[in-house]
């Protein structure tokens, strides 16, 4: 069994980067480490690949990670919706 992280997540942002395809994914730890991705989507469909999603589960938490999905639904939905 892999052992729970001492830390959790102290904020996060999630936004689309200005002239890439990608949304920008920034979470702060209480520990003061920073995590960042890009998760790349496509424009036509709004749909994005992140399969960083189940390790930041175990990280984190299914909630924290449950949380984060929706956030990255509702900025890709903003964004496919303004791109229309």
């Amino acid at each position: 069994m892999i052992p729970m992280s001492e830390f959790e997540v102290v904020s996060y942002t999630v936004e689309p980067v200005e002239g890439d395809d990608q949304v920008a994914i920034t979470i702060h730890a209480s520990d003061g480490n920073k995590w960042e991705y890009g998760v790349p989507y496509s424009p036509a469909t709004g749909r994005y690949t992140f399969e960083e999603l189940d390790v930041l589960a175990a990280d984190f938490g299914d909630e924290f990670a449950e949380e984060l999905e929706e956030k990255l639904d509702e900025v890709m939905a903003k964004i496919k919706a303004e791109g229309s």
